[in-house]
């Protein structure tokens, strides 16, 4: 794999990736350069290679960060980190920016559409440098619409 260039300093970008403490996290692929304050805050942090299936046990981290920069089915990719990650946890999924997409790599828009259909949404876009960039997704606490209430009466009535 093809590592990015440059990256973000860890202190600026691994407090927006919502590290939940006490919930291991896990590295799926890339570069080791956010492992040690990811690690601090989670307590734990595993980390595998972007071979699928994922080597990671189901619904077990808080934190999944995974970078999708080299060849990998992306719908396969989607099933497996939302598979390792806990309900109640984050994905992020680190992707090359549209200038810089390697031949074979998922785009944005594959990785997009593999993580929608599993049910859970994206809501933050994230920068790691020049050449990539991370989408967080989270579980829909919602499915379908809502139902509409009725409003509750005024107490003492």
């Amino acid at each position: 794999m093809t590592a990015p260039r440059t990256m973000r300093a860890a202190e600026e970008v691994v407090p927006k990736l919502g590290v939940k403490p006490g919930l291991p996290a896990l590295r799926v692929g890339g570069t080791r350069t956010y492992d040690r304050p990811i690690e601090h805050l989670a307590g734990q942090l595993d980390v595998v290679d972007l071979r699928l299936p994922l080597r990671a046990r189901d619904g077990r981290y808080g934190l999944v960060l995974c970078f999708a920069l080299a060849e990998c089915d992306p719908r396969l990719l989607g099933r497996e980190v939302v598979r390792a990650a806990h309900p109640d946890g984050a994905i992020w999924v680190v992707v090359w920016k549209k200038g810089h997409l390697l031949e074979g790599a998922p785009s944005w828009e594959q990785v997009q559409e593999a993580v929608l259909a599993t049910g859970w949404v994206d809501n933050k876009v994230l920068s790691l440098g020049e050449q990539v960039y991370a989408t967080r997704y989270v579980r829909r606490r919602r499915p379908g619409k809502p139902a509409l209430r009725e409003p509750k009466p005024p107490p003492g009535r």
